[in-house]
């Protein structure tokens, strides 16, 4: 299949331009479409990266791109008309209404991805910022599109609330690559008192969990606890976050390592006895994949991406929303069972190989695609 990857190749909760080099060896001719303006792995790629010509002042920001959809759209319309591909799989809110209106104008099939919806994230926390008009614009962008992709299944039921039949939803979730990010099981601890545990977060805001982790700390006796934040700290959720620690008195327990280095990252897991992912929203669940393809096992949120990624007591646990109960006696309790930690880890590993590797991820695509395909087809013979 030609295939028009339409989306942000910097955003690092999923991983664009893995996904169109996955595509391209198993035969697929993939080209990706941006604005972001990075040219990362376009030396090696198999892929063939787009550029596309227009520029924001805070690039950072997703919505900074809603006023150029027109611009974008008459990019994009200026070269399907020339080399049309047979599917477009655009991801976002702007870069899906521009890959739509040029779409109309040069029928092709659509694949819109949401990696996360407003309307899921605000039952939990609405992120800060987020544009009131997201919500319609999601519903309009699932009602156009031929077919629809989630991260996850409670996104994928949220889509078809909107509206949007079914049969035309898939879940694509996030994959991982298994043999980048390093050695199957952790080292055991060096000292039988001491635990090492690890929080996964995005960044350190309320609704990303370690509130609740830090005050469960006082009843892990054996822990110490490493915060990692993907995203550089807001001083503000850092202040608080310090604050919360000197409080419950384990301030000589926990540390805080904000935006990692992929070396940290892999040394940090390397070294885990489990991982906790408190997110309370998490669509895609990358930190918990990241994790597990680590080998260790993880206590995350039954909630979007890790209540599918996790199988319950196999691959880590999952506890409920807002549960700090719960939260704390899940991290016990893998903290003080060797043989069910180390399982876990394995089992974990596993998972990710078989289920979550972008090969598997590749292969899920190509369905959604060929359903586009026949969905197009169907449309133009009746």
């Amino acid at each position: 299949m030609r295939l028009a990857l339409v989306g942000d190749l910097s955003d690092r909760t999923y991983d664009l331009a893995t996904m169109a080099d996955a595509l391209t060896r198993r035969g697929h001719d993939v080209q990706v479409y941006s604005a972001d303006g990075t040219d990362r792995q376009a030396r090696d790629a198999r892929y063939v990266p787009v550029p596309v010509p227009v520029h924001t002042i805070d690039d950072r920001r997703p919505e900074a791109l809603l006023p150029l959809v027109g611009e974008m759209s008459r990019f994009l319309l200026d070269a399907w008309q020339s080399d049309r591909p047979d599917v477009v799989h655009c991801t976002g809110r702007a870069y899906g209404l521009a890959a739509q209106l040029a779409a109309k104008k040069a029928p092709v099939a659509t694949v819109q991805g949401f990696h996360g919806l407003s309307t899921t994230a605000a039952r939990y926390a609405r992120p800060a910022g987020a544009p009131n008009d997201a919500a319609k614009i999601e519903a309009l962008l699932a009602k156009n599109a031929t077919m629809v992709t989630t991260t996850c299944t409670d996104d994928k039921l949220e889509v078809i609330r909107m509206g949007c039949p079914r049969a035309r939803v898939a879940v694509l979730p996030a994959g991982v690559d298994v043999d980048e990010v390093g050695a199957a099981t952790p080292p055991a601890t060096p000292s039988p008192s001491r635990h090492r545990v690890v929080s996964l977060t995005h960044n350190l805001a309320e609704h990303c969990g370690v509130d609740e982790l830090i005050t469960v700390m006082p009843s892990l006796t054996t822990a110490e606890l490493t915060i990692a934040t993907m995203q550089p700290a807001d001083p503000r959720d850092l202040d608080r976050v310090h604050r919360m620690v000197r409080r419950a008195g384990v301030g000589a327990r926990v540390g805080v390592l904000a935006a990692p280095t992929e070396h940290e990252l892999c040394e940090l897991l390397r070294t885990a006895d489990t991982a906790v992912c408190p997110s309370a929203y998490d669509p895609h669940a990358t930190l918990a994949l990241r994790a597990m393809a680590s080998g260790v096992a993880v206590v995350a949120v039954e909630a979007g991406g890790p209540r599918d990624a996790i199988v319950a007591d196999v691959t880590g646990l999952l506890v409920p929303p807002g549960n700090t109960r719960a939260l704390g006696r899940a991290v016990h309790s893998v903290l003080h069972r060797s043989v069910l930690r180390q399982g876990m880890g394995l089992a974990g590993r596993a998972r990710i190989r078989s289920r979550y590797c972008w090969d598997r991820i590749a292969t899920d695509a190509e369905i959604v695609y060929q359903a586009a395909v026949e969905g197009v087809d169907a449309a133009l013979a009746r």
